[in-house]
């Protein structure tokens, strides 16, 4: 990854007519970063709702706090 100085260094050698495009392709990573951003919180949401209703997915919930590796 290329570190933000010499990101920096490169922007402000390019010529003023790019800055244009510059300014638009950030407007698009930060649009997309939000939606991502509530893709995800979404996807929480939908799977926490299926997990509380559906007693299929927590069927082993019993077993919480079970030591799994204990010899018996």
């Amino acid at each position: 990854m290329v570190e933000r100085s010499v990101l920096v260094q490169e922007i402000d050698s390019l010529p003023p007519r790019y800055y244009g495009e510059i300014l638009d392709f950030v407007g698009y990573l930060k649009e997309k970063k939000v939606k991502e951003t509530f893709s995800l919180e979404k996807a929480a949401e939908t799977a926490a709702e299926e997990y509380l209703s559906n007693k299929e997915l927590s069927a082993f919930c019993a077993l919480d706090g079970e030591d799994f590796y204990e010899t018996r």
